[in-house]
């Protein structure tokens, strides 16, 4: 298929998530998808508004792709659950870009609302291959192979954060590696998909662990059944789909299973200080966690040499806890 033109997409905020999807159906259209490099060791963050990181991190990497590409994918997220939404500032998002880029190039900035039936997601990326010049069957097929490309993903995604280093895990032409070393601690990590994956946000957390001798798990291990399971005995709905993510997942793994769990957030993120609050005092009540905690909250001044000199420290708590004569040794979990 002749090449269409290229879409560019900021290697930010939710790409972390639907990447293999939005990838696979601007591709299956004949268009060539451009991502955004990293930072690198050089790179300045554009301080267009006072915002958290991440957001901060959308519009640099939107502004340089702006000269790269014939259109930015930037859709307008406000929800990816029937019943719950997104935080608003995944609805501001096309419109900040739109202000750092002047115009300068061409936004699909699409909305995604699954509470809607007219911006479900299938007509909202129907709408998408409209503009682009796609007939409904070819969005309609595109769409189709982007879903079963991003549930692949998923299903190895655990396997993908353990056997890969952070820069290949969004390629998808690379494999998903096969059997890997068993070790003998493992930990969850838990965040927003940008906190668990952007390395400009948590300095390539994951390749740090992984130096440690510590295997990785994410809330991706967890199904929407266990994650709404976790969550039944709340008196009170959390409304944000990524904030139930994150409860449910942490309540989970805090019982067992894992030899630590980390939570990952970012400075200046509403959700995630009220999030932090919430566990605090849900450990209080229920008599603290099986296992050990720890919050790392990230900035733009967040340093590495600290962040590793954080997780031995983690790394010894969690051997003590394991040792034979123990008195917190942690109970297996149940086949």
């Amino acid at each position: 298929m002749e090449e269409k033109g290229r879409i560019g997409i900021p290697r930010a905020l939710m790409y972390y998530r639907y990447f293999s999807l939005w990838h696979t159906f601007f591709e299956e259209l004949g268009w060539s998808v451009v991502v955004s490099d990293g930072l690198g060791k050089t790179g300045k963050i554009i301080y267009f508004e006072d915002s958290c990181l991440p957001m901060k991190l959308m519009v640099t990497h939107a502004v340089s792709l702006q000269d790269k590409a014939d259109h930015l994918f930037v859709p307008r997220l406000v929800s990816l659950h029937r019943s719950y939404i997104m935080c608003p500032k995944f609805r501001g998002a096309p419109d900040v870009v739109r202000l750092a880029t002047e115009g300068k190039i061409s936004i699909i900035d699409e909305t995604v609302d699954l509470q809607s039936r007219n911006h479900s997601l299938l007509q909202s990326f129907l709408r998408i291959g409209e503009k682009l010049g796609a007939s409904k069957k070819e969005a309609k097929q595109a769409l189709k192979k982007g879903e079963q490309v991003y549930s692949k993903f998923k299903e190895e995604s655990i396997d993908r954060i353990n056997g890969l280093p952070l820069r290949d895990l969004f390629q998808l032409r690379i494999p998903t590696p096969g059997k890997r070393k068993e070790s003998t601690l493992r930990v969850a990590f838990v965040g927003h998909p940008y906190n668990l994956f952007d390395s400009d946000i948590n300095k390539d957390i994951f390749t740090l662990t992984k130096s440690l001798g510590i295997e990785i798990f994410t809330s991706d291990f967890l199904s929407e059944k266990e994650i709404d399971r976790e969550l039944s005995d709340l008196s009170k709905e959390i409304y944000w789909s990524s904030g139930r993510e994150i409860v449910g997942a942490l309540f989970h793994f805090l019982k067992g299973g894992v030899d630590g769990v980390v939570f990952l957030t970012s400075f200046k993120c509403g959700i995630d200080a009220l999030l932090q609050e919430f566990i605090k005092r849900s450990r209080k009540v229920h008599g603290g966690a099986n296992v050990p905690f720890l919050v790392l909250s990230f900035d733009e001044h967040t340093g590495r040499e600290g962040l590793l000199t954080r997780l031995e420290a983690f790394k010894d708590v969690m051997e003590q806890r394991k040792a034979p004569n123990s008195k917190h040794q942690i109970p297996k979990k149940s086949q």
